[in-house]
């Protein structure tokens, strides 16, 4: 016996299929990477930190930058997967700086650190 698809079977199978891309499920392996350029700079000068983060239903972006400041980047909406960017910060003080950034997703958290060096110009 042959049986005709049905326009439900079919609709059936293409959302199953189509479930099976994360762009659509909103789910993503939770990475976080977090950079500084410059490593070394002088105080009151801007130093950027690129961040990439992915992960299920992404909360946002902490970047706290040793010196007791953070920024929170919130996600846009609450099923994003993915985000990066980048953060300006000058620092008002001499010193080495370890800065931790981390994501918040609703499977947990995933950290990276990176160190920053500001001097005040003597020797």
């Amino acid at each position: 016996m042959i049986r005709k698809a049905t326009f439900f079977g079919l609709l059936f199978t293409a959302a199953t299929a189509a479930c099976l891309d994360d762009s659509i499920t909103g789910t993503r392996p939770l990475s976080f990477s977090l950079s500084v350029s410059p490593g070394t700079a002088l105080v009151g000068d801007s130093v950027d930190f690129e961040y990439q983060a992915t992960g299920t239903a992404i909360a946002g972006v902490i970047i706290a930058y040793g010196d007791g400041v953070a920024d929170t980047i919130f996600a846009e909406t609450s099923n994003e997967v993915e985000r990066s960017g980048v953060t300006r910060y000058a620092y008002d003080a001499p010193g080495t700086f370890e800065v931790v950034g981390s994501v918040i997703t609703s499977g947990g958290t995933r950290d990276d650190t990176v160190q920053v060096e500001i001097t005040d110009g003597s020797v």
